[in-house]
């Protein structure tokens, strides 16, 4: 049995200060699920209702949350968002990118999740790049790592996107990404302990600002684009 019958737009990152400056933004924000290491948070855009999920980190989470929104709510559409390493020379911190495919790094073209565009925000004052393959990896990686993934279509990488995105195909439901640059091609991360490095954090809530911002702007223009 669903929660409510009201269709709804998801928005999922994977950590809660990544969705932190999106959420200041929804109307009537309020905490409704807690379990399980996930959340769900609910609210109004320009009375149009939309969920606030903070997921986890990395694919089993993902899967885990993603698979209880679609089986609690009538979902209509997600846009994963969040951070992602860059895999091209020149994407800058804070830098937005839109893919047009989600894939598994070591993945075959069979592995592609084609992924729903969204409108760009024009009077977004930073560099946004549409289109390419966000890849998925199991772990962080280091600049050696993403520069051998710099090769064809691939823009940036994370650790949920071909997950949600594939759980959301499975549901017939559109699924869109709209990451922010947090790591660029040559940064060098602490991955054992990358909370515990204090440059990388300072850019990635940079990073995790700026998406949001991006965001809000988008759906303030288009807001039947974003939300429909």
């Amino acid at each position: 049995m669903r929660l409510f019958d009201e269709k709804v737009t998801v928005f999922a990152a994977s950590l809660p200060w990544e969705a932190q400056y999106l959420s200041e933004k929804i109307f009537k924000m309020e905490n409704i699920v807690s379990k399980d290491g996930f959340s769900i948070s609910a609210g109004y855009w320009r009375e149009r209702p939309v969920l606030v999920l903070v997921s986890g980190v990395g694919s089993a989470r993902a899967t885990l949350a993603h698979q209880f929104v679609h089986s609690n709510f009538n979902v209509k559409r997600v846009v994963i968002f969040g951070l992602a390493g860059a895999l091209r020379k020149g994407m800058k911190v804070g830098d937005i990118v839109i893919p047009e495919a989600a894939g598994l790094v070591g993945g075959e073209q069979a592995d592609l999740k084609p992924l729903e565009m969204v409108p760009t925000a024009h009077d977004y004052d930073g560099d946004v790049f549409c289109g390419g393959v966000v890849l998925q990896s199991d772990k962080p990686l280091g600049p050696r790592e993403k520069m051998a993934l710099a090769v064809g279509n691939a823009v940036c990488v994370d650790m949920e996107s071909h997950t949600a995105s594939s759980i959301a195909r499975l549901h017939g439901v559109p699924c869109s990404v709209i990451r922010a640059i947090s790591d660029e091609i040559d940064t060098v991360v602490d991955l054992a302990k990358p909370k515990g490095d204090a440059r990388f954090m300072a850019a990635a809530k940079v990073a995790a600002e700026r998406n949001s911002i991006f965001i809000e702007k988008a759906m303030t223009a288009n807001i039947g684009a974003v939300l429909s």
